[in-house]
């Protein structure tokens, strides 16, 4: 063993080093540019110390496989200067352009690797070339070729001893002794703090990417009963059914339990408009004059038409990524630990806005510029809802297109001859549509919008999609076909999260536009705290239609400003936010407690104790029933339309805003 730990074990011992090394330099970066506002001595080396253990644990068990060649390698081929300097060229390589990549994903998210790095690995095409074209490759490569080259050139030297030849009993101690300390490094990784500081993205800055991408994947199918506080099922059951307003919780045939919204029955003549939804990619409050933003108008188109319609100015996305504002938006559900509902493998249909539609008479159509394989879409909504999911190959061949999809100009294109066809054909249409172009690399075509495509920048892709949404809102209006359709508008979530919270509530603001026939709706605002999983409910009644549908949201149309709640997530963390408090559940039965002055303020001070505090015990108590809830149903199969109910009443006319 001793013979093993010299000049076998050199090359290894300095790649480690090159590790570690970059891993001090890429964290004391992103203190400083991200680590929000000064950071006092002690605080910093603190944090900078347990980053390095963290790396040094990591690179114990990453560096294994290495270990295990180096003591099983020939002589001959460890004396080879080619082969050492391709190992440390490569590795060295690997590992600064890594560090790249870590520095730019946490600009983005503020956060190590994660769930969203995880989900982009399963779209290498999509991801590889939005990277390719969103940022200059070449110079990062050309970056971490130089400094594998450095790297390369002190491994290139020939061992002075020599390199010893190793019996098998050596090999296979030194084989141990490998895999020993990559044990002993895992179970210590997992013994540390997942929060040393009350800040999270210093949390953040203190992890290591390669730990945190792992930790992601095998989290994927997190069972939220197994990690989180919980509730007897009964308690849970129950206090749920009143926080979201439901009817108590009835037994289910098969063993399991309904939740059906108590959705007051209206007598009103009968009549149907048809209904548009539209989920705008990366829409955050902060890029619409109408909700505040200061300086240079982005969305005039927005903007205008916000005037014609209800705007919600309160409005909370569940998580950061398209997926969750599908499944929040148009399945009204909580996010779960793991997977939205959309990429899990049910095996049996679940309630969605699609198939409420469809079982009252409407043909459902789903349009997006992209494929449809990403983020699971197309099977989803096919099985569950919608009967046609037009995808890339059905919008012409030449459209301006980025590795995302077709610009939003042709998607609105495909929708308006749509709307015509069903308006000829008296058919009723339930049509949803995904946008794509305010996503990286921001390659958009050169409109009159507010800022030019040339920038390629975020404001020139936010500015363009408002102008392909009010294109299509002014040529539908025009048309006559905005007289018998309710239209929705609404962000898929924020452009980019900030903050320190275990879950940043500020960045998740979003805007929602309902535009409806006549006057009633016209020029309202509602001000309540809403949750993306109350706008179906919403949608549906202002439509008025009827459901016994176990959505988890509320009309907020009919409902006082004050008392609000949403619920989100980030990463690992679940929360429940309200007029003046956060409360956020955290893995190991964790939680944390903020507050604030009201609904408008984005300013959240957090509470060391929540235990000795009533009212956020309470609050806390509510959001552990709903997400167990959540989890029970969806595990049970009951997260359905009623099989017995036909049910859905058909839609009636337009419901007055006075009701």
């Amino acid at each position: 063993m001793g013979r093993f730990t010299g000049s076998r074990m050199r090359l290894g011992v300095g790649l480690a080093a090159f590790y570690l090394a970059i891993g001090v330099a890429l964290r004391s970066v992103l203190l400083v540019k991200f680590g929000g506002g000064p950071v006092g001595v002690l605080s910093g080396a603190t944090l900078l110390a347990l980053g390095a253990l963290n790396d040094l644990l990591t690179v114990a068990v990453a560096l294994s496989p290495v270990g295990l060649l180096l003591a099983w390698c020939p002589p001959a081929m460890l004396r080879s200067a080619v082969v050492r300097g391709a190992l440390a060229v490569g590795l060295g390589g690997a590992i600064t352009f890594g560090a790249f990549t870590e520095y730019f994903f946490f600009e983005e998210f503020d956060a190590r690797f994660n769930h969203i790095a995880l989900d982009y690995l399963l779209h290498p095409k999509e991801v590889f070339v939005n990277i390719w074209d969103s940022y200059n490759v070449p110079a990062f490569v050309a970056w971490a070729a130089a400094a594998g080259l450095v790297l390369g050139l002190l491994a290139w030297r020939r061992p002075r001893r020599g390199v010893e030849r190793l019996g098998l009993r050596q090999r296979l101690l030194a084989s141990a002794a490998v895999f020993g300390g990559a044990f002993a490094a895992a179970m210590a990784l997992r013994a540390i703090p997942d929060a040393p500081t009350t800040n999270r993205v210093r949390n953040e800055i203190a992890t290591n990417g390669l730990e945190s991408l792992i930790h992601a994947f095998r989290s994927a199918r997190l069972p939220y009963d197994a990690y989180y506080r919980t509730l007897p099922a009964r308690e849970a059951h129950e206090r749920a059914a009143k926080v979201l307003r439901h009817r108590p919780p009835q037994p289910d045939p098969d063993g399991g339990f309904r939740m059906d919204a108590a959705v007051p029955v209206r007598v009103v003549p009968d009549h149907a408009w048809d209904v548009v939804v539209i989920l705008e990619e990366s829409l955050g409050s902060e890029f619409i004059s109408a909700l505040g933003r200061p300086g240079p108008e982005l969305t005039p188109g927005f903007d205008r038409w916000s005037r014609e319609g209800t705007l919600l100015t309160n409005l909370v996305a569940t998580g950061t990524r398209t997926v969750r504002g599908l499944e929040g938006t148009l399945a009204s559900f909580v996010p779960l630990p793991g997977d939205a509902i959309l990429k899990r493998d049910l095996g049996h249909p679940v309630a969605t806005l699609g198939a409420v539609m469809r079982h009252a008479g409407y043909r459902t159509v789903f349009y997006y510029g992209g494929w449809g394989a990403f983020d699971s879409m197309k099977p989803f909504f096919l099985h569950d809802g919608w009967e046609e999911f037009d995808e890339r190959d059905s919008f012409p061949g030449d459209a301006f297109s980025t590795i995302w999809g077709v610009a939003d100009e042709y998607v609105f294109d495909a929708l308006l001859g749509r709307q015509r066809r069903a308006a000829r054909e008296g058919e009723r249409l339930f049509a949803t549509v995904m946008s794509t172009s305010n996503h990286k690399p921001f390659d958009v075509p050169d409109r009159p919008a507010a800022v030019p495509s040339r920038l390629r920048n975020r404001e020139a892709a936010v500015a363009y999609s408002d102008w392909a949404l009010a294109n299509y809102l002014d040529r539908a209006g025009a048309e006559g076909l905005l007289d018998h359709t309710l239209v929705l508008v609404v962000g898929d979530h924020g452009a980019r999260v900030y903050g320190r919270e275990e879950i940043p509530a500020a960045s998740y603001r979003i805007p929602a536009l309902f535009l409806a026939p006549g006057d009633a709706w016209k020029g309202r605002r509602i001000d309540r705290l809403a949750s993306q999983i109350d706008l179906a409910p919403t949608l549906l009644g202002i439509l008025g239609l009827d459901t016994d549908a176990p959505f988890f949201g509320e009309d907020v149309a009919s409902l006082p400003a004050d008392g609000g709640r949403a619920f989100l997530h980030h990463n690992l963390d679940f929360g429940i936010l309200t007029d003046t408090a956060l409360v956020t559940l955290g893995l190991r039965r964790s939680d944390a407690c903020y507050e604030r002055s009201g609904r408008a303020s984005d300013v959240f001070t957090r509470v060391e104790d929540c235990d000795t505090r009533p009212d956020l015990v309470a609050l806390r108590d509510d959001a552990v029933a709903v997400y167990q809830t959540a989890s029970d149903l969806l595990e049970e199969g009951d997260y359905d339309l009623p099989e017995d109910d036909p049910a859905i009443t058909p839609p009636r006319s337009p419901v007055s805003a006075d009701r």
